[in-house]
């Protein structure tokens, strides 16, 4: 049986660790937050290769366990040669999907989430970039509802459809 690794990627506060967490326990799968892996004491620009290894290493380790891990972490082009690369060499399947949600949408108060004024701006900045609509994305998903578990019922099926497809 195929191994997969599905990448949730996006904007601050677009969904990927609540949207991840939801699939993972829905599916059986592992959950990985990148974040988590990152080093608190560096600028996250400062850290990126060390995460990513670790974000590697770990999602290597709970495949041993299982057959899908969901990892939730922002991605660039590069991020996204070096985790194919790597999940490949170990006959790893990637599935990759950017979740797009407008600025309105991820700062309104009914998703109950605050941010603060730095936040703020790299949300912008981060839409600004493209995290929203990633060009080697499998999935462009749009997260603007407000209705979660509708969003992961919808996100879990358009995932399933990919991998079945492989």
């Amino acid at each position: 049986m195929s191994k997969f690794a599905v990448f949730l990627n996006g904007p601050v506060g677009s969904g990927k660790t609540s949207l991840g967490s939801a699939l993972g326990a829905r599916n059986g799968a592992a959950f990985i937050d990148g974040d988590d892996l990152s080093d608190p004491h560096r600028p996250w620009f400062c850290s990126i290769l060390q995460t990513s290894r670790a974000i590697v290493r770990t999602g290597n380790q709970k495949l041993t366990l299982g057959n899908c891990v969901v990892i939730a972490y922002p991605l660039t082009c590069m991020n996204w040669i070096y985790f194919r690369r790597k999940f490949s060499e170990k006959n790893i399947k990637t599935v990759f999907v950017s979740l797009k949600a407008s600025y309105e949408t991820i700062t309104d108060a009914r998703r109950r989430r605050y941010f603060s004024a730095g936040e703020h701006g790299r949300i912008q900045d981060m839409i600004a970039e493209g995290y929203d609509t990633r060009a080697f994305s499998d999935i462009i998903f749009d997260n603007n509802g407000f209705d979660f578990k509708a969003a992961v019922s919808r996100l879990d099926a358009e995932i399933c459809r990919v991998i079945q497809e492989r």
